[in-house]
């Protein structure tokens, strides 16, 4: 009775446009049940065929001194305390899973030790830049960038946590091909 009544139920459901539901449009006898189900098996989908490796990228980056602009009108008096921390040359990588676009990566040297996650599609690049450890108040910030075939290149913006010493950074990145292991 369970079985009818569900069935009667999704017969009313696929009668949509119908004006009304067919009592009898879901109920299967018993003779025809062995036929149907053989034919629903052999209608399963296919399985789905594993998606590409991760692509990996890795690359350099060279970080100077910046400055933020505040109109006069504005009458702000806050000078950022300056420093010579986070200024220099280091390295960053990271993978882009190509059925996401998701970004995962990492930046070493003196913005870092900081992870980085994103957004790749259409050739650009978006990513947060957080720190490894929240509690080093280190610089953080964004990137923004392209990335074309086996290259990429684009901008950072960082921070520490007390928004002083403000630092702009250039990368150019290699690779985006699978890792050789993975493919």
């Amino acid at each position: 009775m369970r079985l009818i009544l569900r069935a009667w139920a999704l017969g009313g459901l696929c009668a949509c446009g119908r004006g009304h539901a067919d009592p009898g449009a879901g109920v299967v006898r018993g003779e025809e049940a062995a036929p149907l189900a053989a034919a629903s098996a052999s209608a399963a989908p296919p399985a789905a065929t594993p998606s590409a490796a991760p692509a990996t990228w890795r690359g350099t980056y060279r970080s100077v001194a910046s400055t933020l602009y505040v109109p006069p009108e504005l009458k702000v008096t806050w000078k950022p305390s300056e420093t010579s921390a986070g200024l220099g040359d280091g390295t960053l990588s990271m993978t882009v899973d190509p059925g996401t676009g998701r970004v995962q990566g990492e930046l070493e040297g003196p913005l870092g030790p900081a992870i980085l996650t994103g957004l790749a599609t259409d050739g650009k690049l978006t990513a947060k830049i957080a720190r490894r450890d929240p509690q080093d108040r280190g610089f953080a910030g964004t990137m923004i960038g392209t990335l074309v075939a086996d290259r990429g290149e684009g901008t950072m913006s960082l921070s520490p946590a007390e928004g002083g010493a403000l630092r702009s950074a250039t990368f150019a990145l290699s690779g985006g091909v699978a890792p050789a292991a993975t493919r």
